[in-house]
């Protein structure tokens, strides 16, 4: 057995406790939530993200009427009257598994029906550095971002996957493993379980300690979650994300396309010395090409050098090759401040990005620069998503975060596949399943494992998010 599951509600009821609730009182119906604002958030893209109205706000806020926003400040958030459902339920316009379509592909009608689906999750919870003992040490602990609390969150988002609803006759296991971030620890646990007797093993979320647990002698199919860079391919690795390489290759064909119907354009390319390949390969493509490198020890871009490298009365496209929110958030505001009606700016990144959480980001700033750039997940609410929000609320007194929100796509993918067939056929067909915020269609790599090929390609236009890979 893993360790218990009581340890999360503990740490869950840490978390309520020591302040992490959005909410004093959260009812069925009409629920109110404090909220705290956001750098650069506007009143506008607040009532958006809760898809509520301004006006909406001003009757909990009356005396923002008139006022600027101020960061940090807190104010009281409305949520709409929503019935707490299943987020497969047919009154949610989401795409899902057809369960009469996966059965009938199924080439075996002698699968052996399983009455339960055995999991278990590696991470590094590192419970033993909590002081449970002292309130404060408890409280700063959680609330930095480190390896613990994406631990929990992503617990969290599996428990509501699991928990969702009884699929059937089919009971979900779950056992929990403390990897401590410790290669010794995972030697340990490995000696100690059998984890051929599970059906599929979550993690460790950690490359290192994924390729040193995921050897030949676990036979079991074992789950990459989060992490893809380096993690060593074996017959029973499944890996989540999307290769780099798959997205960057669809957006470079998308900008031949657009080269088709505009040859004309004034091109910048902005690039660090990690996308060094990408950048000679646009150079190809515009061999006249203006380009800034940025480099560790000097990460910034001079609104002077941009502004005399483009053109009025001519479309500029600006290429940021980097991953790094800092450049993406500098560079997006230095480009909205030399936009005018002369000037237009398009801005594009074949580098897949998942910074849209990112507060210090401006939705408003992207969509004024038509921002196009490759992501695993998608930026944008659903009914579906607020739903799950809600209901996730409730639960644990704050809202998901993106690891949370992947957690339950992972996890009630994988189930949906497997309980379906009653065996891992559902990861051998051509079928592409979306969830809340991302997608799965997995495919053989190389004759070992599986890895998911589904992706998004996001454009933002003023505050709207299209998704540029529907057909």
């Amino acid at each position: 057995m893993g360790m218990k599951n009581w340890i999360f509600y503990i740490i869950a009821i840490l978390f309520f406790q020591f302040g992490f609730s959005q909410s004093n009182q959260i009812e069925n119906f009409d629920s109110i939530v404090s909220y705290e604002v956001k750098k650069k958030e506007t009143l506008h893209s607040i009532s958006k993200k809760f898809k509520i109205t301004v006006n909406d706000i001003f009757l909990l806020n009356p005396e923002l009427r008139g006022q600027k926003l101020k960061k940090k400040s807190i104010i009281s958030i409305p949520l709409k009257k929503i019935k707490k459902i299943f987020y497969l339920d047919s009154s949610i316009n989401q795409k899902t598994i057809d369960k009469n379509k996966l059965l009938s592909l199924i080439t075996n009608n002698e699968n052996p029906k399983k009455n339960n689906v055995n999991l278990a999750f590696l991470a590094p919870i590192k419970i033993d550095e909590i002081e449970y003992d002292s309130i404060v040490q408890t409280k700063e602990f959680l609330k930095k971002i480190n390896l613990t609390t994406i631990s929990i969150d992503f617990y969290n988002g599996m428990k509501m996957a699991i928990d969702e609803r009884s699929y059937d006759d089919i009971k979900i296991n779950l056992d929990i493993f403390d990897t401590k971030n410790r290669i010794d620890v995972i030697k340990m646990i490995k000696e100690n379980i059998d984890f051929n007797n599970y059906d599929f093993i979550i993690g460790p979320l950690i490359t290192r300690n994924f390729n040193y647990f995921n050897s030949n002698d676990v036979k079991t199919k074992i789950v990459s979650p989060l992490i893809s860079s380096d993690v060593e391919f074996r017959d029973n690795t499944i890996i989540t994300t999307a290769p780099d390489s798959l997205k960057r290759k669809f957006v470079l064909e998308m900008i031949d396309q657009m080269i088709e119907l505009k040859n004309d354009q004034c091109v910048l390319i902005i690039s660090d010395q990690k996308n060094e390949k990408t950048k000679n390969e646009l150079l190809m493509k515009f061999p006249n090409a203006e380009k800034i490198d940025i480099s560790d020890e000097n990460l910034f871009v001079d609104p002077k050098i941009t502004d005399s490298l483009m053109y009025n009365n001519k479309e500029n496209w600006v290429f940021l090759e980097t991953n790094r929110s800092n450049v993406i958030s500098s560079v997006s505001s230095l480009l909205n401040s030399q936009i005018n009606k002369e000037r237009k700016i398009k801005l594009i990144s074949s580098v897949s990005l998942e910074n849209y959480d990112n507060p210090n980001i401006s939705y408003e700033k992207l969509g004024n620069l038509n921002f196009i750039y490759p992501s695993n997940s998608f930026p944008d609410e659903s009914d579906a998503l607020n739903v799950f929000k809600s209901n996730y609320l409730e639960q644990f007194g704050n809202y998901p975060n993106r690891v949370s929100i992947k957690a339950y796509d992972v996890i009630k993918d994988l189930l949906q596949r497997y309980i379906y067939y009653r065996n891992y056929n559902g990861f051998d067909i051509d079928y592409e399943n979306s969830l809340l915020n991302n997608k799965y269609n997995y495919k053989d790599v190389d004759e070992q494992g599986l890895r998911n090929q589904s992706f998004y390609v996001v454009k933002h236009k003023e505050l709207e998010v299209i998704d540029l890979t529907k057909k």
